[in-house]
């Protein structure tokens, strides 16, 4: 649907981490009724899988979150290079 080409003011990796952490909040609730409130084998098959969903859904935000604070610690380490090389740039100094 190319939904980032058309709306470009939403931040897409902050949309995608709160993706993850509600489906692994839901995946976890309906897994512990699930086990607590059925006894038959199917309902403790669907809460092993929904245990499962949890935590691909956790990694899957640990992922993400680590590569946007990568990211930003790139562009902030940019940033400072570009300002110490224009004060350098810039500052009088008879060291030439």
């Amino acid at each position: 649907m190319q939904l980032n080409d058309k709306w470009q003011g939403l931040c897409w990796p902050m949309m995608d981490s709160l993706r993850c952490v509600t489906a692994a909040l839901i995946y976890f609730a309906i897994s512990i009724t699930a086990v607590a409130k059925y006894s038959d084998g199917a309902s403790k098959a669907a809460g092993a899988f929904g245990f499962f969903a949890t935590i691909v859904f956790a990694i899957d935000f640990y992922l993400i979150f680590n590569g946007v604070a990568k990211f930003l610690k790139q562009g902030d380490f940019a940033e400072e290079n570009t300002a110490n090389k224009a004060e350098e740039e810039n500052s009088d100094s008879d060291s030439d």
